[in-house]
């Protein structure tokens, strides 16, 4: 047990000595003032021995460091934030609460989706499909910018694909399977194997390899700075059909129409999922009037009807 309290009391010795009052004797300022003398001389050799910066990086953002503290004292703490900050200084008054509009900025741009915020600075609709919706500021940088563009229209086109054989596997499948000669992979209710739904085991190895060889050969198209030149997001050149339009407002109206049609694929195959998981039932069925002829959709009604009234 002493053999104990000795090893406690030297290991927290130091850290005692680092919270001593001021106020002490003569003799423990004088060893402290040649504390801080001995670490600034050291700081000094350290900074010319440290050209990568590592021991000038030391911050302190919590202020821990308290202003009599040898690396205080020596200049080793750096500001957390070194440089001027850009601060935005603009003043906009949406809901008109300014009285006196000599306090507002004159001629700010606010957003079309959100009309309480001020326009992105990048978003300057020049890309199709923007309309200043940008809450969490992913705009700011343009090469980033870009970049997500060209991954919204790589999904939307997916989701695009994924949202029409989603609905023609359930209405297809199985007469197709019956005529081939093969097991039907659709599960209970008629629904489409996912990741939700489960069934994806079922699916043949080939259709995968040949799927990741499709994603690998378009994902090994040039890149968007390829030779220096920035091309369109999504554009490869890729129009056998001239359907791109053949002036600049054709091209635009397009693009843009492909823009709002992904985005509403992606949030239709999410909900495809996300229905059939809860309502364990294939979209087919749950809203027939969207995916069958009139008169099966009517003979559906009321079969369902007959069966309620049992």
């Amino acid at each position: 047990m002493r053999s104990t309290s000795i090893i406690l009391a030297t290991s927290f010795a130091p850290t005692a000595l680092a919270f001593t009052l001021k106020g002490g004797s003569s003799n423990s300022n004088s060893n402290m003032m040649t504390t801080k003398i001995q670490a600034a001389s050291v700081s000094d050799d350290t900074k010319q021995n440290d050209p990568i910066g590592l021991y000038s990086q030391t911050s302190d953002p919590l202020g821990l460091y308290s202003q009599d503290t040898p690396e205080r004292q020596s200049g080793l703490i750096q500001p957390y934030q070194s440089g001027p900050q850009a601060q935005d200084t603009t003043v906009y008054d949406p809901l008109s609460i300014y009285q006196d509009k000599s306090e507002v900025t004159n001629d700010v741009v606010m957003s079309a989706s959100l009309p309480f915020l001020k326009r992105p600075a990048a978003l300057d609709g020049t890309l199709p499909g923007d309309r200043g919706f940008d809450p969490f500021n992913f705009s700011s940088d343009d090469t980033k910018l870009h970049w997500y563009r060209e991954s919204e229209i790589k999904h939307g086109r997916l989701a695009m694909l994924a949202s029409v054989g989603w609905v023609m596997s359930e209405l297809t499948h199985n007469t197709l399977a019956s005529q081939a000669g093969l097991d039907s992979l659709l599960g209970f209710s008629d629904k489409v194997p996912s990741v939700l739904n489960g069934g994806l085991g079922h699916t043949y190895p080939l259709f995968w390899i040949a799927a990741i060889a499709a994603g690998a050969a378009l994902e090994n198209v040039p890149s968007m700075y390829d030779n220096g030149d920035r091309r369109a997001p999504g554009n490869f050149n890729f129009d056998p059909l001239g359907l791109g339009g053949k002036d600049a407002k054709q091209k635009f109206d397009q693009q843009e129409a492909e823009i709002f049609n992904g985005r509403l694929a992606m949030l239709g195959i999410t909900g495809f999922a996300i229905q059939e998981f809860f309502l364990n039932d294939a979209v087919i069925n749950q809203t027939p009037i969207f995916f069958k002829p009139f008169g099966d959709v009517v003979a559906q009604l009321m079969e369902s009807g007959a069966a309620h009234s049992l």
